[in-house]
């Protein structure tokens, strides 16, 4: 994460435009995911480099690890599905890269895998003080309400804010257990202040929606980021779920979600 920091940094004070240095950065943390995960499952005593360049008015990021050979690019995406909810949850790295930077290549040199992604944006060439560049925090603020919707009492409000990524998705997914252990059956996740999010977080996403849809609830999305929005019409991560653009179309939702369940024939 401190490298996906470096390059919104880097990026921003480049004058790179808002949706690039978003597009990049989530790239970036698919990649780097994928080499701490499965090139050194998970081994905290090894390391990989990230170089960060300007090429061509934007920007390419470098990554060399010397776990075993693998082509990313060669890689079969997985396809969407949206029916299975007994697929596990994940497999949205690859097609997330894909769509959000220019150029993937892959290379096999000195026993070392060397992956590069390209980001062409036509960021303005100026001068950037090394000295100036600081690494910003990526935190995520999570605040869960009970007992906020007067049309529909089994529903939680979750607002996020900040980014959901792969160090903060885990306080999410414990936050969360509670809530799911319990009565709650529709959960409304306010993303208005979510700022970034990678396929981490859509795992705690999809999980939550799966368990939720067992109990005849479902999960909510509300106030989405453009930036958001366009992940999750890309991956198809969460199929079925249910997104609005404003609070009046979400208590419009659950007002008929209410109804229906009080309608709904009493069984014995």
């Amino acid at each position: 994460m401190r490298a996906v920091e470096a390059v919104q940094d880097f990026g921003r004070a480049r004058g790179m435009p808002a949706k690039d240095v978003f597009g990049l950065a989530l790239a970036l943390e698919e990649c780097g995911t994928n080499i701490v995960n499965y090139a050194y499952q998970r081994d905290a005593t090894q390391t990989f480099g990230v170089t960060i360049e300007e090429v061509n008015g934007g920007l390419a990021v470098e990554l060399r690890d010397r776990g075993p050979a693998f082509d990313p690019t060669t890689a079969q995406e997985r396809e969407p599905d949206t029916d299975n909810d007994d697929r596990p949850p994940g497999g949205w790295g690859l097609p997330l890269v894909r769509r959000f930077v220019d150029e993937v290549r892959y290379a096999r040199e000195d026993r070392e895998n060397v992956l590069r992604i390209t980001k062409r944006c036509g960021i303005p060439r100026v001068r950037l003080d090394a000295a100036r560049l600081t690494i910003s925090a990526m935190p995520l603020e999570i605040h869960i309400q009970q007992d906020c919707f007067a049309q529909n009492a089994s529903a939680v409000s979750v607002k996020l804010v900040g980014s959901l990524d792969t160090a903060t998705a885990p306080e999410l997914e414990q936050q969360l257990k509670p809530l799911l252990a319990g009565p709650v059956k529709d959960m409304v996740f306010d993303l208005a202040q979510l700022k970034f999010v990678s396929s981490a977080g859509l795992r705690v996403f999809s999980i939550t929606r799966r368990q939720l849809k067992d109990r005849g609830g479902r999960a909510v999305f509300v106030n989405l980021q453009p930036q958001i929005k366009e992940v999750f019409e890309i991956i198809w991560s969460l199929p079925g779920v249910a997104v609005f653009q404003t609070m009046e179309e979400l208590d419009a939702y659950l007002i008929e979600r209410q109804k229906a369940h009080e309608n709904k024939p009493a069984t014995s």
